[in-house]
Formats: C-alpha cells, sequence, structure tokens
C-alpha cells in the first residue's frame, strides 16, 4: 500500500511531455524534445544530431525563454524608405522672366528644339528618416545632372569683350548640332508620403516634394557641322557665366519602380547682367532602385 501510494504521489508531481520535432534556430538541423515536470521544475531532453543536451530549470524560465524568442522572432514594423535612387530621363527647358518659354527679341538666340533638349540625372546615394511609421519621412542624398540644351536657331554662344553672353552666328554654314551642356552635383531634401496599404513600400503610390541645390561642375559648347564636304565638330570648354550654385523645387509622383518628376530652379541660368535671364525647368521619368 505504501509503495502504491508513493507512486501516486510520484505521478502527481512528475508529467512527462510529448516528443517534439522543431528546427533548431539559425540551422537546418532537427530536434526532438522530451519534457519532465517535477512540481515547480522542469526537465528538458533535447536530442538532436548534435548529440543530447540535458536543462534542469524553473517551469517559469522555459515560459520566459519561449514568450522572449516570440518577441524576438515576431516581424519588425517596416521602416520608411524613400525614392530618390533612380535613373531619370526628361526633357528640359527654360522660362524667361514673363514666365513663358517663347524667347524673342534680344534673347531669341537661346530658343531650344526642345524634343532634343534632354536631360538625365543619376540619382546614386540615398538617405531615408522616417517621421510618421513607414509611410512619411524626409529623404535625401547625392546625385548628378546632365544637362543638352540644343539651339532651335543657327548659333552657338559665346562671351563679348565685356564678358556678356552674345549668339555665335554660323551663316551660311547650316549648323547639324549645336548645344551647350553643364553637369551639376545635386543634393535634395524632399518629403515623400506614401499611401497605406498591404503591400511592399515600392508597391504604394507615393508623392513627394522639396527642393533640391546645385553645384555646376562643367559646361561647354559643342557644334557639328559640314564644311567642304568634311564633317567638323567644335568644342568648348568655358564657365559662360553660368551660376555655379543654384537652387530648385522638386515634385515627384510614382507607383512601383517608376517616377514622374518635375523640377523648377528660382534661379537664373546666367549670373545677373551676363547672359539672359532664363529659368531652367525640366520634366521626365525615373526607374527607382528601390
Amino acid at each position: 500500500m505504501k509503495v502504491l501510494l508513493s507512486l501516486f504521489l510520484f505521478m502527481a508531481f512528475i508529467t512527462v511531455g510529448y516528443a517534439q520535432s522543431d528546427s533548431i534556430k539559425g540551422t537546418n538541423l532537427k530536434a526532438d524534445t522530451t519534457k519532465i515536470i517535477l512540481g515547480k521544475k522542469e526537465i528538458r531532453i533535447v536530442e538532436s544530431e548534435r548529440g543530447t543536451d540535458i536543462k534542469v530549470r524553473s517551469k517559469d524560465d522555459f515560459a520566459n525563454d519561449e514568450l522572449d524568442n516570440v518577441a524576438t522572432t515576431a516581424k519588425r514594423p517596416a521602416r520608411f524608405k524613400g525614392h530618390w535612387r533612380a535613373i531619370e530621363v526628361g526633357l528640359n527647358n527654360y522660362l524667361n522672366k514673363n514666365h513663358s518659354m517663347s524667347l524673342s527679341g534680344s534673347d531669341e538666340f537661346m530658343s531650344l528644339n526642345t524634343a532634343r533638349s534632354i536631360n538625365v540625372n543619376l540619382n546614386l546615394f540615398q538617405k531615408s528618416i522616417g517621421i510618421i511609421g513607414n509611410q512619411f519621412g524626409f529623404v535625401t542624398g547625392l546625385g548628378f545632372e546632365f544637362y543638352n540644351y540644343f539651339f532651335d536657331n543657327n548659333n552657338s554662344i559665346t562671351k563679348d569683350a565685356n564678358g556678356v553672353i552674345i549668339p555665335v552666328p554660323y551663316d551660311p554654314i547650316r549648323l547639324e548640332k549645336s548645344k551647350l551642356s553643364m553637369t551639376y552635383l545635386v543634393v535634395p531634401l524632399m518629403f515623400e508620403f506614401q499611401f497605406p496599404g498591404n503591400v511592399k513600400d515600392s508597391e504604394r503610390l507615393r508623392m513627394s516634394a522639396g527642393i533640391v541645390g546645385g553645384l555646376k561642375l562643367r559646361s561647354h559648347t559643342k557644334v557639328v557641322y559640314y564644311k567642304d564636304g568634311n564633317r567638323e565638330k567644335d568644342k568648348i570648354w568655358n564657365d559662360f557665366n553660368l551660376n555655379s550654385m543654384r537652387y530648385g523645387f522638386t515634385a515627384r509622383v510614382g507607383y512601383k519602380h517608376f517616377n514622374v518628376y518635375s523640377n523648377y530652379y528660382p534661379v537664373s541660368l546666367f549670373e545677373k547682367n551676363k547672359g539672359p535671364e532664363l529659368y531652367p525647368i525640366s520634366v521626365g521619368i525615373a526607374i527607382t532602385f528601390n
């Protein structure tokens, strides 16, 4: 009778858990775990390809470990990720002081062939700073802008004796190509809002706006023409009184890996009183890298 009573008490304090197969965290190994409960103590026997591991701890400690594992392995909230890194291709032009692209009078020599005046932007580096969840934040970075202004008239440009930009006519030679090209280093600071939804960041409709600062790195003119049956090219590197630093406003709308952008620079293309008063604009599309 005493033996049966002792056995009954022993069974009351001992509960043998079933064997379960789990993966060992961080490996492809499978493990069988056997649980033995002795009152407030718990014994866990873990058998795997590595061997047998026996742990004796309180039930509360094991329970806390399991809660910690759930918390650490739970999916972290997604961070805000902006959409500046991209390759952009667009058309560029400029507005006169009357906010018109139609140039006349003393500025007519700067009229452009808009269809050929293309800008290419390489936005290489990006930093995103979240403000509200993963939907709203700042975006900054670093990139390069390459502008080509193709003149519509049969001329190029140069500086006169007073250092003022004037036209260089080529009549009676007909130019095949005449353009002014510039390269800028640019840094943006934009706000971006991504419309909420149960999709990846890149698949949300998004809108952004802000400012872009630019530093001119180089500039040149290029003309191509035929003379005595030979194709000639003249390229002249000069600053052409172009403002070396400028800022502009940018606005963008995007979905998935595509953006539509527009830029406007309220800083004149040329230095004050050193050339026509013209304000650059551009519009285009982009393929983002996010």
